[in-house]
């Protein structure tokens, strides 16, 4: 990676109908602070407005006309993960390098002043939509590690974003994929996923944790492998850790919220996910870990 080339992901993107209706679930559900209020995109086809859990970033994206990119998407994938958005210091020679070695690029964009995008096609990126912005330098808001969610039972949660999670055919294919062409750091090494039916892997890109998931050779057939069978590689989930899962599951369910694939795998482990059906295309997976580990 050229030293003209630093980079820090800045925020995940969502593709929804409204944006209005979007974040009042997301205000519902998760500790937000808002950023930047609905407002006009860089073109004229689309709104947007992003919040903060956490250090974690969040972009909302809606249609504002019928050939709207976000509109295609919808129609084509439904509401969900759209893009994920990563801050560049050379966005021109980086470009270069990546059409040199046969990255394929889309949808480049000049803004003026200085505001340039270009986006790595989900046919490079294993089904990840990536964008690049052009940014003077590099530099991280310093923001809170955890937020917390306080209930009407009165009690608080505690939240971290952890990780934003893709699934993949081949983890060692994709995870070569951004070593050649983003600085990673190694994380945790490929192992077995809690239910045996999955392997999984863990990178960070300058401090931010994305984790690869694929499904486990000569096992049973389980979540991933009907995913990619369903929809093909791309983004995942997105998992958040909390201190206490059992009062926050428990207001989301009193609220409505369809709860799936819930687990207590003993010993201060447990998971629950909210499905995508009420988070807007969304899977959002809850961590509680053993307190200390």
């Amino acid at each position: 990676m050229s030293e003209s080339s630093e980079m820090r992901v800045d925020h995940v993107s969502i593709a929804v109908r409204n944006i209005d209706t979007a974040l009042a679930f997301f205000r519902r559900c998760l500790p937000i602070d808002m950023r930047v209020e609905k407002c006009p995109g860089y073109t004229d086809d689309f709104n947007w407005c992003d919040f903060y859990v956490g250090p974690f970033k969040l972009e909302l994206i809606e249609p504002t006309r019928p050939d709207s990119f976000v509109q295609r998407f919808i129609d084509k994938r439904g509401e969900g993960l759209h893009h994920l958005s990563v801050e560049v210091t050379g966005l021109e020679p980086l470009t270069e390098r990546l059409e040199a070695e046969g990255v394929r690029l889309v949808d480049r964009f000049d803004a003026g002043n200085g505001d340039t995008t270009a986006f790595i096609s989900p046919r490079s990126a294993h089904g990840v939509l990536i964008q690049f912005w052009q940014v003077p330098r590099i530099a991280t808001p310093e923001r809170p590690r955890t937020a917390a969610l306080r209930l009407r039972s009165g009690e608080t949660v505690t939240l971290r974003v952890d990780h934003v999670a893709m699934a993949v055919r081949s983890i060692d294919a994709t995870r070569e994929f951004y070593r050649r062409h983003f600085p990673i750091d190694a994380g945790r090494d490929t192992h077995p996923g809690y239910d045996g039916t999955f392997l999984l892997c863990h990178f960070m890109l300058n401090g931010y944790k994305l984790e690869l998931i694929e499904e486990a050779p000569g096992g049973p057939p389980g979540f991933v492998t009907r995913f990619l069978q369903r929809r093909g590689e791309g983004f995942h989930h997105i998992s958040i850790d909390v201190d206490r899962l059992d009062p926050l599951v428990a207001q989301l369910a009193a609220d409505g919220v369809r709860i799936v694939d819930r687990h207590d795998m003993g010993g201060g482990w447990k998971t629950a996910f909210i499905s995508p059906r009420s988070a807007h295309g969304v899977l959002i997976q809850f961590w509680q870990t053993p307190e200390g580990s």
